[in-house]
């Protein structure tokens, strides 16, 4: 499940999408503390500010650009393809020991911020 930081700060005019991202978080706890005995992980991940279509919607994106790289200690932003091996990793058969997180795929934007 892919969640934000929105589900753990408030924002301006973003109420309702933090409210979603907080119940998904906790939804997939639940669901990892349900079916870990089947061998089963859920977690969701955080990706951090990523340039896509989606975020080019949202008014005053720039400015959300800006301050993530302000705040990237990586010094760059999230990219889809640091999403992607994020979800490869978790995909592999052999990993269900990590199940009911929130996984920060930011470079280390959110602790900062």
């Amino acid at each position: 499940a892919m969640t934000s930081s929105g589900g753990h700060r408030q924002w301006k005019a973003y109420g309702a999408v933090s409210a979603a991202k907080a119940s998904l978080e906790s939804y997939c706890r639940q669901l990892a503390f349900e079916f870990s005995e089947y061998g089963i992980a859920a977690n969701a991940l955080q990706a951090g500010v990523t340039d896509t279509p989606a975020l080019r919607k949202i008014p005053d994106n720039e400015k959300m650009l800006e301050y993530a790289l302000m705040l990237n200690p990586g010094k760059r932003l999230t990219v889809p393809e640091d999403v992607a091996n994020t979800i490869a990793t978790l995909g592999l058969s052999e990993n269900t020991w990590l199940t009911g997180n929130t996984i920060r795929v930011d470079g280390g934007e959110d602790i900062t911020g």
